[in-house]
């Protein structure tokens, strides 16, 4: 069995924040993804609000730099999931489905996924018109008309994404404004191939072998009708990844990691950071900031070990 002074669970910017950090004070550090870095990153062609990194610069630039930087440092990149986190007297045991690890500390930061709608038709067709990433399902789409639904910064943005492929992009929301920074909502609302339907919801989503189209309902009138589309991108909210530590660190009831300012979780040597944290801004800057932190916390918690 492999062992290590530090395991990194998760290869998003939180993630690789901490191996930066981790492997600059010296510690061997690990780090475990079971797709390969880059985390939510990899759902976004491009990014313009991390320092540096500015007028629209490819998502994958930010990635690559974050992880050569923490191969620099020395941590290890092994691609695994891990399924479980135990105790064993001082040590840590992680199970993955590769293999078993024991680590003096554990950093987990698995990050979130997007969540589903829950109705009718999109498991279904899931993979048939029905997505989560824009950026991966985007090209499918060129000419062809397109529903997001979702009211904040992701489902603005993947929108707008859209309009690259589609020829028509409309956005439903159930509120009568949508929750997205101002200049996101001033975007949409001033893009010529995009259409705002508010007080909407989606009750469920039709088509044989692929999409063919949606029912929606006014949530104000009750008035429900068909609209006719290609696709339907999904981005009602986020589900943190945190699964498997169910039962074994204090979660919040929507399964957020509850820990303390240095990072340090209800379990005595496993710390977290980034998204999957119970903490109010998400942001890339805000990530790799939470890694940097728990780094530090889990060196000094190896230095009192010591």
């Amino acid at each position: 069995m492999k062992e290590f002074d530090v395991a990194i669970i998760g290869g998003g910017p939180a993630g690789l924040g901490a191996a930066i950090y981790s492997g600059r004070a010296m510690l061997k550090t690990v780090l475990f993804d079971k797709f390969g870095t880059g985390g939510q990153l990899n759902s976004y062609e491009k990014i313009a609000n991390y320092p540096g990194f500015f007028e629209d610069t490819p998502t994958y630039k930010l990635s690559e730099s974050l992880l050569a930087h923490a191969q620099r440092f020395g941590t290890e990149i092994i691609y695994d999931e891990i399924t479980s986190i135990s105790d064993d007297g001082e040590w840590k045991i992680l199970k993955g489905f590769a293999d078993s690890y024991r680590v003096h500390a554990s950093i987990v930061a698995t990050g979130v996924r997007y969540k589903n709608l829950g109705v009718e038709g999109e498991e279904r067709l899931r993979g048939r018109g029905v997505s989560y990433c824009a950026t991966c399902d985007g090209p499918f789409f060129v000419g062809k008309n397109i529903v997001v639904v979702g009211g904040g910064d992701s489902a603005l943005q993947e929108a707008q994404h859209l309009t690259q492929f589609g020829r028509e992009v409309t956005i439903i929301h159930r509120r009568d404004e949508f929750r997205a920074y101002p200049d996101l909502r001033e975007m949409v609302q001033k893009h010529p191939k995009i259409k705002c339907l508010m007080n909407s919801t989606v009750q469920s989503i039709e088509g044989k072998d692929f999409v063919e189209g949606i029912i929606v309902k006014n949530v104000v009138t009750g008035e429900v009708s068909k609209m006719k589309t290609d696709a339907v991108f999904i981005f009602v909210g986020l589900q943190p990844n945190t699964e498997f530590l169910s039962g074994y660190a204090d979660l919040d009831d929507y399964g957020y990691v509850k820990t303390r300012e240095d990072m340090s979780t209800s379990k005595k040597g496993v710390f977290a950071a980034g998204d999957i944290r119970v903490k109010d801004v998400r942001q890339v800057i805000t990530a790799v900031s939470d890694g940097a932190i728990a780094a530090q916390s889990a060196w000094k918690y190896m230095s009192c070990r010591k």
